[in-house]
């Protein structure tokens, strides 16, 4: 069994290449909240680890206090880290009231041979078990988090196992308790469970990074809504659904949106589509998908309603932009919107590109008609559908902005 000197130099190791990892993750990630104090966390596992070894198991007041209360100083700046990294505040009065009762207690109960007793693993345990309870009570369960508190909880287990081993010889119970190869043990598991631990940080950054990458492949960065291709995936899962619920899509683009471009310049073009993508955005469903596809050129997956509650919605969208003035630098600029709606056939098996066909033929009808408005379009039955199909007399009766273009007979 390796002596204390050696295991603290093992600590002072593993806190050093901890040191080494996390700043260079926060080196390349500066944004990622929690890495700065994982990072300080190991420079105290370092400078503890430091104090330890120096003490040497000899039982110095200065080091061996000192050496425990840095150690319990790095896990609750871990605790703090796991906290910030997923984005809630540090409970500071709660962690600095804590970490300096510790302190206290160890330095009043302080004897020459008493390094590990029940009180400094006590004191280092009650972040850890911080930071388990921090993670239990979040409802995302992922695999960093999961490595993460089986660590801890090893950590506890182990210094749990000496503190109890240790207060049974100081009660007389089991005078002949071996507490040297014990605590030695002890050890060894609690550095293996730090390592492990600081493992399940890592995973953490590497899935946030990954969530992240896949965030920004499905969003559009000006607006921040799914992007053509986040949009076609979800269009082709409802698509491929057996369960027979009825959907539709709604194509719309902003009218005259080059005028706005050359006349205004592209700013005020990226700031109007910006404008339209919020308001819409209100109108919608929390079901609805909505995405830009391109350009000026807006897609919205309807879930679960059809025809009239459909257009209803699409009447809805063309209200809420009219209802919502666009102010360009200090000037009023009047922007709306072309709706072009159809909706699945129940029963049929539908590919997204033909409902996209039938929604952008409805789009078209209604800018060659009026703008500002939506057209529905039935899906068709038989190939060579379009809006030359259009039966007149059922059109005019509705307003000017809307009309529904039957299929021809």
């Amino acid at each position: 069994m390796p002596d204390f000197y050696t295991l603290y130099l093992v600590v002072l190791i593993a806190g050093l290449s901890h040191c080494v990892l996390w700043a260079s993750v926060l080196y390349r990630y500066r944004e990622l909240a929690g890495v700065r104090y994982w990072l300080a966390g190991s420079l105290a596992k370092v400078a503890g680890g430091i104090l330890l070894a120096l003490d040497g198991g000899v039982g110095n007041f200065a080091t061996t206090v000192g050496g425990n209360a840095v150690a319990c100083l790095a896990f609750y700046l871990n605790t703090v880290g796991l906290r910030r990294f997923h984005g809630d505040e540090p409970r500071w009065a709660l962690h600095a009231g804590l970490l300096a009762a510790s302190v206290l207690a160890m330095a009043l109960t302080w004897q020459p041979w008493w390094g590990q007793n029940p009180l400094y693993v006590t004191s280092q345990c009650i972040p850890l078990a911080l930071a388990i309870l921090y993670l239990a009570r979040r409802r995302i369960r992922e695999l960093g988090a999961l490595i993460t508190m089986s660590a801890l909880a090893t950590a506890i287990t182990a210094h749990g196992i000496v503190a109890c081993a240790v207060t049974v010889r100081l009660s007389g119970i089991a005078p002949d308790v071996s507490l040297v190869s014990l605590a030695a043990i002890d050890l060894l598991v609690f550095i293996l469970a730090g390592i492990v631990w600081n493992f399940g940080f890592l995973v953490s950054v590497v899935d946030s990074l990954m969530a992240t990458v896949e965030r920004l492949a499905a969003e559009d960065d000006l607006t921040g809504l799914p992007n053509r291709r986040q949009f076609m995936r979800q269009l082709a899962g409802e698509c491929a659904r057996e369960t027979g619920e009825p959907f539709s899509v709604m194509l719309m683009d902003l009218d005259r949106f080059k005028g706005i471009n050359d006349g205004l310049g592209h700013v005020a073009g990226d700031a109007a589509l910006q404008h339209v993508a919020d308001a819409v955005r209100g109108s919608l469903r929390p079901a609805d998908v909505f995405a830009r596809l391109g350009g000026d050129e807006f897609g919205i997956l309807l879930r679960g309603i059809e025809g009239d509650a459909a257009t209803e919605i699409a009447e809805q969208a063309n209200a809420a932009l009219r209802a919502s003035p666009f102010l360009w630098r200090g000037e009023t600029i009047g922007l709306t919107i072309s709706i072009g709606v159809t909706s699945a056939v129940p029963g049929r098996h539908h590919t997204p590109e033909e409902l996209i066909e039938c929604a952008d033929s409805a789009l078209y009808a209604t800018k060659g008609r009026t703008r500002d408005g939506w057209t529905f379009l039935p899906f068709a039955s038989r190939p060579g559908f379009g809006a030359g199909q259009a039966g007149g007399a059922k059109a005019a009766r509705l307003p000017d902005r809307a009309s529904r273009i039957p299929l021809a007979g």
